[in-house]
């Protein structure tokens, strides 16, 4: 299959996945809940949702890898074609009620991400973007179009956090970006804001602890419509959370203010 087709089928299992979360949720047997941490849960439907694109891209690929945030990693993750996973980002709203998650799929060739899909159920956004000669980058079937403006005083940007970080060290990203005349807001998943990021909602994402699989889509997304992504360690072999930064525009006045921000 060509990553066209590859890109196809990312499409069609986030759909899918999305709709067996829902029903789950709204069943309430998708809610059965365990803590990863404090304030880091996993329920039924995590897991069901991951259990079903894993079972479909073996059926489809069985030759390829797979890293996914409830299960890790499984074949060698190291070569060939790596499919990178988040069957529910933003578990906390999702189980809340709240509108703000996501499934993420995204595919890895040579050690680079290559193609990504963010399917938002709740707000039915259908985000796909392929790194090609061509780029294919769209929403909802219409191509995405990043924001324009390199203002500090016009900028919105997008955060990230989790416990993983002092909150001191936020809290002082915050003021930064209040100082050089910006603003910020936080919906509780990574993939809601590269959403943002890739539709000229907001004009940047930043986060200091990213995991692969929350970022991986979004990645290939905001990539191919023009946007800038600054994530080195963001590949296949990535095995702890790294800092994270997406622009609308690379030379954005608050890129150098994110970049010390997340160091």
């Amino acid at each position: 299959m060509t990553l066209h087709d590859r890109l196809s089928f990312a499409v069609s299992l986030a759909r899918e996945a999305g709709a067996l979360a829902r029903t789950m949720r709204a069943s309430r047997e998708g809610l059965t809940i365990d803590a990863k941490g404090p304030q880091d849960f996993v329920t039924a439907a995590d897991l069901a949702v991951e259990t079903l694109i894993r079972e479909r891209i073996a059926q489809q690929f069985p030759n390829d890898a797979i890293i996914g945030e409830e299960d890790g990693r499984q074949g060698d993750t190291s070569s060939g074609d790596v499919w990178i996973i988040d069957p529910i980002d933003g578990t906390t709203n999702f189980m809340r009620g709240l509108p703000d998650w996501a499934v993420s799929i995204a595919c890895a060739r040579a050690g680079e991400i290559a193609l990504g899909v963010i399917f938002a159920p709740d707000h039915d956004l259908m985000l796909e973007g392929l790194l090609a000669d061509t780029p294919i980058a769209r929403k909802n079937g219409a191509a995405l179009h990043p924001a324009t403006s390199r203002m500090a005083s016009e900028a919105l940007v997008a955060v990230g956090w989790s416990q993983r970080t002092d909150f001191a060290d936020h809290a002082a990203l915050l003021a930064q970006i209040i100082k050089q005349g910006g603003e910020y807001r936080r919906s509780g998943a990574a993939t809601i804001g590269l959403i943002g990021v890739a539709s000229g909602w907001v004009d940047a994402y930043v986060e200091r602890e990213l995991n692969l699989w929350d970022a991986a889509a979004g990645i290939a997304i905001i990539r191919a419509a023009g946007g800038a992504v600054e994530a080195p360690a963001f590949t296949p072999e990535l095995n702890t959370p790294a800092p994270f930064i997406a622009l609308a525009r690379a030379d954005h006045e608050l890129a150098d203010c994110l970049r010390l921000a997340v160091v």
